[in-house]
């Protein structure tokens, strides 16, 4: 489904003659080529690791303006700072790997807690006092189940199903925050100043849900593919058009804000391999 539509929308993108500037290296983390077809996807898929977490959730598509696609897809909301007993390690969606997080935070269990692509690293704050949870999901599993798709920050350890198979350590804390400033408490207003207005907003089990995707078409270079995980696949677009064979790059942020403050985040990335 999900990629018959964006088949779909990019033939449709193509037919119009719509203009699409293209970039080399937009992303540290991205392919040699970009072509900017952006729009929002319609869904988002449930997160088995929390409380009621089958849930699923479903919104406007729609074309996403120029200043929405670069501000979503500023690679600052990606690095999550303040990892680690001294509060100095960062570890990156779309970049850091299983090793990466087990270095810094210790070894724990991969919990396939269900739904798709639902292989995650749980990691709870052994400190006093400290509500903090970070979920670390692995892309493409299991023939390739080691890079993080996605990193999630919550407040609040009793919103989180698997708690009990979660590793207790010092090094998550609710001070983690990302470069870009998405960190706990902030108030709406403050995340508006940083990823502007929500595209979405509904209400979900943990809180109001505040949601900002996009997605564009990506052409991927051999090496980039390889050093994905994935040796031998190369994205190039269809000649004589600006139509990429892969279903695109998906970027997705979603926030949870309880009494007008945020109480959880999380950032996802999908190239769609």
């Amino acid at each position: 489904m999900w990629c018959a539509r964006r088949i779909l929308l990019m033939s449709f993108c193509a037919l119009c003659a719509w203009p699409a500037p293209s970039w080399a290296g937009l992303w540290a983390h991205g392919s040699e080529y970009v072509d900017r077809w952006p729009y929002s996807p319609s869904s988002f898929y449930s997160d088995y690791a929390l409380i009621g977490g089958e849930r699923s959730y479903e919104y406007r598509n729609w074309l996403v303006s120029d200043e929405e696609l670069d501000r979503i897809y500023d690679e600052s909301h990606d690095r999550f700072v303040g990892f680690g007993p001294e509060g100095n390690a960062t570890l990156t969606v779309d970049e850091s790997l299983r090793a990466d997080v087990e270095g810094v935070l210790g070894k724990t269990t991969r919990l396939n807690v269900g739904g798709y692509e639902e292989r995650v690293l749980c990691y709870a704050s052994s400190r006093p006092g400290d509500d903090t949870v970070a979920l670390f999901t692995l892309s493409k599993c299991p023939e390739n189940c080691q890079r993080v798709s996605e990193i999630q920050v919550r407040a609040r350890k009793r919103e989180v199903r698997v708690l009990d198979k979660c590793a207790k350590v010092p090094g998550v804390h609710a001070g983690l925050a990302t470069e870009s400033g998405l960190h706990l408490g902030m108030t709406g207003a403050e995340a508006e100043a940083v990823l502007g207005a929500p595209q979405h907003i509904q209400k979900g089990l943990q809180g109001a849900m505040w949601f900002y995707a996009a997605s564009v078409s990506v052409a991927m270079s051999r090496e980039e593919a390889t050093r994905r995980g994935f040796p031998g696949v190369e994205h190039k677009p269809i000649p004589g058009t600006s139509v990429s064979p892969t279903p695109g790059f998906d970027k997705y942020i979603v926030l949870w804000l309880r009494e007008g403050r945020v109480s959880a985040w999380r950032v996802w990335l999908d190239w769609g391999l």
